[in-house]
């Protein structure tokens, strides 16, 4: 294991921004995480901890801290009754790896967030979800080690106290946690989820787990640029969720935006539309900053600066405020 000094973090991040990290160390198990741990503890650092980098945005500033890049690996299956598999996955597997892998095994679950950037160990944080599956609904459990006392403990699905886009690993005292291990529990009987729109076009009585993962890396093909080649974190805001009042009055102005009921009887909308319909901001970009031409809920940057991105990104919150009187919030995490 080395700690190195002085090292740009636009190459660890899928957006290309940020500044030189003051240390950084890649760590590829436990013993080198805790390591990693006591060198923060004792020089007095915060600690910033990295997967894929898919869901941040870095300051042209830097981080004066160390750097910790999740590279822990290892997938296990376990069988249990009733055609359930158990799969303990480390936080540094690249995400869609595991997907592949899973789809390749025969297990359902997974299918439907094909060709998400990021790693295992983000997954859980994000409470990552795309085309009618959120990956709270597959956890059983999370392992992380404290920052603080090196402990290291077992967080059951309640604990991770999981909602739209967030949970526990979110919050400051969730911070203070690296995730080490993610445990889904996945099935081998055939349950394709098709409720999203797009994915209905197949058939539910003969589709394989094979057809549903390709028809997703379809449709992600025609909404979402190649991270590898362009600057992009995906979806860059939450699509909001409003109390019905306020969806009311928007569907009443804008008949076809699409809204989704919550359990606890707020509405989310799609952002997107209301991105591309409402403020006609699809495609729009000022310099290198920009929503992409094809999905507007997509920032894509061609530049340096994470200051010209944030910048950007707040002139969108404030038209779409403007317009609907909704205060987006982004999905990607500001360092």
């Amino acid at each position: 294991m080395q700690i190195k000094r002085d090292i740009p973090l636009s190459t660890y991040t899928t957006l290309q921004v940020g500044g030189q990290a003051s240390y950084l160390v890649e760590v590829n198990t436990v013993d080198e995480l805790e390591q990693a741990r006591l060198f923060a503890l004792q020089e007095n650092l915060p600690v910033l901890v990295l997967g894929g980098g898919s869901n941040v945005l870095v300051s042209d500033a830097g981080y004066a801290g160390l750097v910790i890049i999740n590279l822990l690996q290892g997938v296990a299956y376990k069988p249990l009754a009733d055609s359930e598999v158990l799969v303990q996955v480390g936080a540094g597997v690249v995400f869609d790896t595991l997907v592949a892998d899973t789809v390749d095994q025969g297990l359902w679950g997974l299918e439907n967030l094909s060709h998400i950037p990021g790693t295992v160990g983000a997954a859980p944080i994000q409470n990552v979800g795309a085309y009618g599956t959120e990956v709270s609904s597959l956890i059983t459990q999370v392992q992380a080690l404290s920052l603080q006392t090196g402990e290291l403990k077992i967080f059951s699905n309640d604990e991770c106290q999981f909602a739209y886009r967030d949970s526990y690993f979110k919050t400051d005292a969730g911070r203070a946690w690296v995730i080490t291990q993610v445990t889904f529990k996945l099935t081998t009987k055939r349950t394709p989820n098709l409720t999203y729109g797009d994915l209905q076009s197949l058939d539910a009585q003969s589709c394989s787990l094979s057809d549903v993962r390709a028809k997703v890396i379809a449709i992600r093909a025609g909404k979402f640029p190649d991270w590898h080649q362009i600057g992009t974190a995906g979806s860059f805001f939450k699509n909001p969720i409003i109390p019905a009042d306020h969806r009311d009055r928007l569907v009443a102005q804008y008949p076809e935006l699409p809204t989704y009921v919550m359990p606890d009887g707020q509405y989310k909308v799609s952002l997107g539309w209301i991105l591309d319909k409402v403020c006609g901001l699809r495609g729009h970009q000022v310099d290198a900053v920009g929503l992409y031409k094809d999905q507007a809920l997509v920032l894509i940057n061609t530049g340096q600066s994470a200051t010209a991105i944030s910048e950007f990104a707040a002139s969108v919150q404030a038209i779409v405020a403007d317009k609907t009187e909704i205060t987006i919030e982004p999905e990607v995490r500001y360092v």
